[in-house]
């Protein structure tokens, strides 16, 4: 018997219809009810009842139907992995900083799959030091990170041969509650942003590298602020700050959804900006199709953050 016989009768009991199983599946009506008849000649029992409003599966029908579909369901089953056996799917790994990881990269991965439907994608997320020691240790294969990759971290990687490339950058911005009593200035020193109850990320975040290196320039430490607390995750800060427990400094494009439905208000800053870059880590030694692919797409200006 001819499989196509079973796939041809379980199209036909899920359509009702002969003339609708013929539609969807471009063949004529005499040559469905042909297969229909080899079949219930073959098993030597009517499997439909014909009526003027359709077709429906007789007792018979329903057991043959039911067992067609395990058969049909292996069979695909079957297909799929010697597909994958001639040509298997590639696994990424890709390490990113929070900020990147969180926000900006799901849009990259949607694009990335709609292009390449053949690559796996998984993500390690961590702050900036944690992804970078993966990608030194090849716990990951392509790192983004975030905040400044200082001297040390540039001598590290180089040594390793890993290339560092600027991608992208946004602005570490102030912010606070709505109903804040700071919101009664527009904008703030450096001085008031000294005294202010700060709410700020834990030591090797990109985050608080941008913080430290901008304080910097301007004669100024970590230990200058007033930081009531320190949390290893941008969402945590986000809820304390809307809970009125400080004040934060997040990148922008972390706090879109909050500034746009005004749980969280920016305070301006006068005379100092806390530039914010993203930066690629790879290094040149794969030959995964998928490694060139991702790196060729997060390089351009198609790779659509969020």
């Amino acid at each position: 018997m001819d499989l196509s016989h079973l796939s041809t009768f379980c199209k036909v009991v899920e359509a009702g219809s002969i003339s609708k199983a013929a539609k969807e599946l471009f063949v004529s009506q005499p040559a469905i009810s042909q297969k229909i008849l080899e079949l219930e000649s073959h098993y030597q029992a009517q499997l439909l009842e014909r009526t003027n409003k359709g077709v429906s599966p007789t007792e018979t029908g329903l057991y043959v139907y039911g067992e067609a579909q395990k058969v049909i369901a292996l069979l695909a089953s079957i297909e799929r992995e010697i597909e994958l056996s001639r040509n298997p799917i590639e696994e990424l790994v890709i390490g990113a900083s929070s900020t990147v990881g969180n926000t900006a990269l799901p849009c990259t991965l949607l694009i990335f799959k709609e292009h390449y439907p053949g690559f796996n994608i998984t993500t390690d997320i961590g702050n900036t030091q944690q992804v970078i020691d993966k990608l030194l240790s090849r716990r990951v294969e392509i790192a983004l990170v975030e905040g400044p990759v200082t001297a040390r971290w540039h001598s590290i990687l180089q040594g390793e041969d890993v290339i560092v490339k600027k991608i992208a950058e946004t602005e570490l911005i102030l912010t606070a509650a709505g109903n804040e009593p700071y919101l009664s200035a527009t904008t703030m020193t450096l001085d008031d942003l000294k005294n202010a109850p700060l709410i700020i990320r834990e030591e090797g975040s990109g985050i608080r590298a941008t913080i430290e290196e901008t304080l910097a320039k301007e004669n100024l430490t970590i230990e200058d602020l007033n930081i009531i607390y320190e949390m290893n995750s941008s969402s945590s800060i986000k809820s304390a700050i809307s809970s009125d427990m400080g004040l934060g400094l997040l990148p922008v494009m972390a706090l879109r959804k909050e500034l746009h439905h005004k749980i969280l208000t920016k305070i301006k800053l006068k005379n100092v900006h806390f530039k914010h870059d993203f930066f690629l880590l790879y290094r040149n030694d794969s030959k995964k199709q998928s490694y060139k692919k991702f790196i060729e797409l997060i390089s351009s200006k198609e790779r659509g953050f969020c």
